[in-house]
């Protein structure tokens, strides 16, 4: 019963790869490489990793540059008061462009309270409201001088804020500073890391008003980042619709499904994030209009850096399983605990990448019968004897008649 169960949790993976010795216990994290992600689902649900006996280990799976820790920090944001007088406080604050749902302003202790209006803009010119009545009514700290009052409103990206507060004929508050609460966004260690794919191959037709680029890997890497070379025009700017093939049988007049639609042009980057994929080929379609087509020089693929992170225990030997088209995201009870896990954790390298013997297609040998061969030669000879003969004996009478 436990040899069943143990090939139960690794019947169906496809491929296989020993993870080098554990030289003390504790947390490890393993990085998804590019030869690993080749042979991954893009939810990551179907990598194991498992003990001698074939058992599964509860991992947690990171992607740093989508996560989110539970520990809150405060940003100081640039501001101007553009008026303070007893009529009203004007406070003009740059955010930047990136979602916010909060404010906090540092005011010199005081009891009073006031009602303030918020509203947002891009350009400082054009202001639509966020909240028309929003009371101010800030609680004196017990040591502090100061006090911060949050302002809490539906979250929105834009970049600039305007603070009207209502004064009322009466002093206005002393405000020391405006202020952003959030949480961690990145981990320290590995935030903004990318993974370079190998190198691709390039083909390119050009067609009428479009070009038709058809990018091909080395093997189905995933990639949520695509960088492109581009020659031939000194000044363009263009759109370009990306596709992932969709079925096999795909071509430049098959491209498949769109992926993602961006712009190029010669003052930009020509770096784009795009929703994380995986294939083996793909499709960029340039829309030239009425210019001379350009020349896609080299294509980048990379992928944003994700690992997983497991508590092995010295002396024991363990390994990482994959490519279970049927297999399902494990839920494991160290996912309620990562927050808990050491800041630092040493990474685990993995060896060569192998299938499993029965996914491992057998070769048919054709064995030689050579018996057959001699066997038709031989009744080639008898059925030609057999002809000759008659034909001499026909000979024969004819010429005794």
């Amino acid at each position: 019963m436990i040899a069943v169960c143990c090939a139960a949790q690794t019947e169906g993976y496809k491929f296989y790869s020993k993870l080098d010795s554990v030289k003390a216990s504790g947390f490890y994290n393993i990085e998804i490489t590019p030869e690993l992600s080749a042979h991954l689902k893009t939810d990551y649900s179907d990598v194991r990793i498992v003990n001698e006996g074939g058992k599964w280990i509860p991992h947690i799976l990171h992607a740093p540059a989508y996560e989110r820790t539970n520990h809150t920090l405060v940003w100081d944001l640039k501001f101007v008061i553009v008026e303070n007088s007893e009529a009203n406080t004007v406070i003009i604050i740059e955010k930047g462009e990136s979602i916010s749902s909060n404010i906090g302003l540092v005011i010199t202790n005081t009891a009073a309270e006031r009602f303030c209006t918020l509203s947002g803009s891009n350009d400082k010119n054009n202001w639509f409201v966020i909240n028309d009545s929003i009371l101010l009514n800030p609680v004196p700290g017990d040591s502090a001088t100061e006090n911060i009052f949050s302002i809490s409103f539906p979250p929105n990206n834009y970049t600039f804020y305007k603070l009207v507060i209502h004064n009322n004929n009466k002093y206005p508050f002393n405000i020391k500073g405006v202020v952003k609460e959030g949480p961690v966004e990145y981990r320290p260690d590995l935030s903004g890391k990318f993974l370079d794919n190998p190198v691709t191959s390039i083909l390119q037709k050009d067609s009428g008003k479009i070009s038709y680029i058809k990018i091909t890997q080395q093997q189905p890497y995933h990639f949520d980042n695509i960088s492109l070379q581009l020659s031939g025009v000194k000044y363009y700017n263009r759109k370009v619709d990306l596709y992932i093939p969709y079925p096999d049988d795909h071509s430049f007049a098959n491209p498949g499904q769109v992926l993602r639609s961006f712009t190029v042009s010669n003052n930009s980057t020509l770096k784009f994030n795009i929703p994380l994929t995986k294939a083996p080929a793909l499709y960029l379609l340039i829309n030239n209009e009425d210019n001379l087509p350009l020349t896609v020089k080299e294509v980048k693929t990379f992928c944003s850096n994700h690992y997983v992170t497991a508590y092995l225990d010295s002396g024991n030997n363990y390994t990482l399983i994959m490519d279970n088209e049927d297999a399902v995201m494990a839920n494991y009870d160290l996912s309620e605990l990562s927050s808990k896990l050491p800041g630092s954790v040493p990474f685990l390298q993995f060896g060569k990448i192998t299938a499993f013997p029965e996914n491992i297609l057998p070769v048919k040998t054709e064995k030689k019968n050579n018996w057959l061969l001699w066997s038709s030669i031989v009744a080639a000879l008898l059925i030609l004897l057999f002809f000759t003969y008659k034909m001499l004996k026909e000979v024969d009478k004819r010429k005794t008649t």
